[in-house]
């Protein structure tokens, strides 16, 4: 048809004619030749092929066929074949993966095979798994300058516990916190808490944290484990190349693009503790090139939490206070705004008989609230929902555009300075990104509402301060009572045994007056505290910050010009982001403008004007790296500067050295990495009554330590009145004793580590990752108490002497950087062994130290790790038929917590993980039963979290993908 028309074509333009018909034959026999030519060439230019297992010769399905250093590709189909056009070239390089396979890379030149066979080998060892979170660019986990590992599809579906986050703990150096089964908390390199500050967490490149309180939120509202392809985990520090808060580590994890893992996928899972999951998962490329694709997500979990049920750690508002009833009595004698019966009655409790018989005045009594225990008053139904929307489109072969809108819903306990109810806490997401094959550009916003989040330490505080005059009344009602009784109504016949016996009876009436839960009482006193924002009365926890944030990488791939007679790879990156924190004046200093712009039940009125708290940071890094010996040692250097409004910059530079031979690769590195101060650390303006909880980003003057003023107050022996009648102080009082103190604004932390680490592979069977470290930490940011005198009392005079002897004063709790270095190191070693027929076995250990012989400042927070730590792994994978099996089995050593909530031994522990699956190939289904802590050996990972026991678990997952 080809040869037809250009024939006519030139018969059209009028061919000379003499000779015509030699002359015509001469043409037609060119054109012919082009037409073949160009149809060759056309053929020729289309890759087509199948893929198989190299070892069973099984078709594979969905295996990524991708054009090296492009976004044009494919995907076999269900008979594992694919067709692929290459375009005008003569030679190009193809890159095959597939998750569980080994990554293959093919150079074709023209002409190609009309049809190739392409054998993928299982990866049965896991450094030829591929990363990019290392550096930033692919690479085999086994060049990485890094300690870094992988879970891929395959390790997610088939996590022995049945969570692939909680199964990240077993892997080697890194520790999981339980604060719930709702807020799993990742650390690594020692420094735990349960508010994650340290460690930074990305969901295809955006940052999960929470905008106000600036730590990872888990994946409570991450994103569904069936849509993951992969999770990678850097231990140790990262700023060089992720900037403020890669402190100690980074969890990155990746989503399934719509283009390469198109069909349908839905899991449902069950379980004891009233446990279910559902998941689904949606995604389709359209047209004839396939240029657009959608993808849509959801999820949606239930279970009943762990109890938190420690007699000590867990029991909240066992307050004590004292009171003067007989104050109390002739005020409210005195009060004519309360019933005029009420005051009636307290008339002649006062003038009708203790004017008579002052012995039976009941006079000033210790309360001591008997408090609430958690599991009265926390929501133990942790919930969490997801949902995700994308929508991406090829701009052409090398440019891809997408759009992606997350949202979450989670309800769980969470565990800080307090524990926490997160009931119904929300977070939007919205990402922009186009990306290039030498370019990725990205901008997003993330928008949080804490919804109705409570603190429960404070709503038990607050349940016994209202119970306060509840047990006054019924103390003074039943106090009276059995006086009347024992004198018969003649105050001149009341004698001190009559007294003591009343106020026996009296105080037990008055202990069963508290608000019991199970009430209407109670419940309805609950509920307005609960969704109250004032401390003073309530716990409502109010946050509706969000964040904005933009990033370019630019990958300079088609420079690989001659420096130095080497190749040389840059990498180039920069990013800004803001922070706009709303609490509406209930957390931080984001006051009100106008104090009367509240609504009628108390909360703020979010249309009001309140002071302004955004903050911006921005930062710029430059990686090169340099080959030599044909390509056997490697040197890697980075940069990075970082720039936050509120602080001097930060220079974050990292370089490694890497050394491989015949599968054995040496790499030394070195780091500077730094965590910027939270919102909270600077901003955070907290009344909790006794004490006020102060952000410190300008630095406090006019103050005295509070170690200081206890000592002080101690020399206080007595008082007695002057000749003006009022109380003073006598006996021994010395000035000295008292410290003033200045405070300099809160700075970042910062750390600067060195690292020699060895991966390597032997007999093709046995895989070996071993990394040694230590760590010089300076400036790690705590809190202080300090007690500032009121009034025109100065801090280091006889005036402020006098504000501390009069207790005019008030007491703070501020954010301050600790003067000494701490160092701390460790040790890790992980092996992998492949038998053969599907079964592998693995085994890890981590020792973690840190040297305190010379540390005495008490703000550097609790190390919070244990010194060893193990675990050992069996895995088979199709071992007969569709049958695989996972076991896992981990011991952590004893060790000492010690945090802003309490200080505590968590005892050493075991556990038994374990999971049994069967695949359907030919109907797209995998079935699998198993359980977390299969021995039940009650334990518990952190001062004041709850017992975690046995759970069990099956599920059901259809997986198709569809035919392209």
């Amino acid at each position: 048809m080809l040869n037809l028309s250009i024939n006519i074509f030139f018969w059209k333009k009028g061919i000379p004619r003499k000779n015509e018909p030699f002359i015509m034959e001469k043409f037609v026999c060119i054109i012919a030749l082009l037409s073949l030519c160009l149809s060759q060439s056309i053929a020729q230019n289309t890759l087509r092929g199948k893929v198989q297992d190299e070892q069973t010769k099984e078709a594979l399905v969905a295996v990524n066929v991708l054009i090296e250093g492009s976004n044009k590709g494919t995907v076999t189909d269900l008979e594992g074949n694919f067709e692929l056009n290459i375009g005008d070239v003569d030679r190009v390089d193809i890159l095959i993966s597939y998750v569980g396979y080994e990554q293959k890379k093919i150079t074709f030149t023209v002409p190609f095979n009309e049809n190739v066979t392409i054998n993928l080998r299982p990866a049965i060892i896991p450094g030829q798994e591929v990363v990019v979170t290392a550096s930033r660019v692919s690479e085999s986990l086994m060049e990485a300058p890094l300690e870094i590992q992988k879970m891929n599809t395959s390790d997610i579906k088939t996590s022995a516990s049945g969570d692939f986050y909680e199964s990240m703990g077993s892997l080697k150096g890194v520790d999981m916190i339980m604060a719930s089964e709702g807020f799993k908390v990742f650390n690594t390199r020692g420094f735990n808490t349960t508010a994650p500050v340290r460690i930074v967490q990305f969901v295809d490149g955006v940052d999960n944290q929470a905008p106000g309180l600036n730590f990872p939120v888990g994946n409570l509202v991450g994103a569904p484990d069936i849509d993951l392809e992969s999770v990678e985990i850097i231990s140790g520090p990262a700023s060089a190349l992720y900037g403020p808060n890669a402190f100690q580590g980074a969890i990155s994890m990746k989503t399934k693009n719509p283009f390469d893992y198109q069909g349908v996928s839905a899991q449902v899972k069950g379980g004891n503790r009233g446990y279910y999951d559902i998941q689904a998962r949606y995604a389709q490329a359209f047209g004839e090139k396939e240029k657009f694709a959608v993808k849509l997500t959801a999820g949606y979990m239930e279970i009943d939490d762990w109890e938190a049920n420690d007699s000590v750690a867990n029991r909240y508002g066992d307050i004590e206070t004292t009171q003067d009833l007989t104050k109390i009595l002739y005020e409210l004698a005195e009060d004519e705004t309360i019933d005029p019966e009420d005051r009636e009655t307290y008339i002649k409790l006062t003038t009708g008989y203790l004017d008579f018989a002052p012995e039976a005045a009941p006079g000033k009594k210790e309360i001591h609230a008997p408090g609430y225990d958690e599991v009265e008053i926390a929501d133990y139904r942790t919930k969490s929902l997801k949902i995700a929307a994308a929508a991406h489109y090829k701009i052409n072969d090398n440019l891809e555009a997408s759009y992606n809108y997350k949202f979450g819903r989670g309800t769980g306990i969470y565990q800080g300075s307090n524990r926490y109810s997160i009931n119904n806490i929300t977070f939007q997401q919205h990402q922009l990104e186009l990306s290039g094959k030498y370019f990725t550009i990205r901008g997003y916003t993330t928008k949080e509402n804490a919804g109705d989040s409570y603190d429960m330490v404070f709503t038990a505080n607050n349940l016994s301060r209202q119970g306060v005059p509840e047990w006054i009344g019924e103390y003074l009602s039943t106090y009276f009572e059995q006086l009347d009784t024992l004198t018969d109504f003649d105050p001149d016949e009341t004698d001190i045994e009559d007294v003591e016996y009343a106020d026996s009876v009296a105080r037990v009436a008055a202990d069963g007056a508290w608000f019991q839960p199970g009430t209407h009482e109670f419940d309805s006193i609950y509920q307005a505290t609960i969704n109250n924002p004032d401390l003073q009365e309530g716990s409502k926890f109010v946050d509706e910050s969000s964040l904005q944030h933009i990033d370019l990488q630019f990958n300079p791939l088609a420079w690989k010009g001659e420096l130095w007679t080497k190749e040389i790879d840059i990498l180039m990156g920069g990013s800004f982001r803001m922070y706009q924190p709303r609490s509406f004046g209930t957390i931080f200093r984001d006051t009100l403008v106008n104090p009367a712009d509240t609504l009628e039940n108390g909360n703020p009125d979010t249309d009001a004007e309140f002071v302004n708290l955004n903050t911006y940071e921005f930062g710029m890094f430059t990686q090169i790296s340099r080959e030599f010996f044909d390509d056997h040692l490697k040197l890697i250097g980075s940069i990075r500067y970082d720039k936050h409004q509120n602080f001097n910059g930060q220079w974050s530079p990292k370089g490694s050295i890497l050394f491989n031979w015949n599968q054995h690769n040496f790499r030394l590195s070195g780091q500077s990495a730094f965590r910027a101060p939270t919102l909270q650390d600077q901003y955070i303006q907290l009344d909790l009554g006794p004490i006020k909880l102060l952000g410190n980003i300008n630095g406090f003057e006019n103050l005295y330590t509070w170690e200081s003023v206890q000592d002080f107050n101690a020399m206080k022996d007595s008082t007695k009145p002057n000749s003006a009648g009022v109380e003073e102080y006598v006996g021994e009082i010395d000035p000295s004793l008292l410290d003033s103190i200045t405070l300099q604004p809160v700075q970042p932390e910062q750390v600067r580590t060195i690292e020699l680490g060895y991966r390597g592979v032997f007999y093709k069977k046995l895989y070996i990752d071993a990394t040694v470290y230590y760590n010089w930490y300076k400036n790690f940011i705590g809190d202080i108490r300090v007690v500032r005198p009121l009034g025109d009392g100065k801090a280091g005079e006889q005036s402020g002497e006098d504000a501390i002897i009069t207790e005019e004063y008030e007491l703070y709790q501020i954010k301050v950087n600790a003067k000494e270095t701490v160092r701390s190191w460790g040790f890790l070693l992980g092996l992998s062994y492949y038998f053969g027929k599907g079964y592998s076995a693995s085994a890890n250990y981590t020792y973690a130290d840190i040297n305190t012989d010379d540390l005495t400042d008490p703000i550097i927070p609790g190390f919070n790790t244990p010194k060893h730590k193990m675990n050992l792994g069996v895995q088979g994978k199709m071992i007969w038929k569709g049958l695989g099996f996972n076991v896992n089995w981990k011991w952590v050593d004893d060790y000492f917590w010690e945090s802003s909530f309490g200080d505590g031994q968590v005892e050493s522990f075991n556990i038994l993980d374990a999971q049994l699956n069967y695949q359907l190939p030919d109907y797209y289904l995998t079935f699998s039963v198993g359980g977390s802590n299969l021995t039940n050996q009650k334990y518990r990972t952190s001062y004041g979290t709850p017992l975690i026991g046995t759970r069990v678990y099956a599920s059901v997952l259809f997986d198709m993908n569809f035919k392209r």
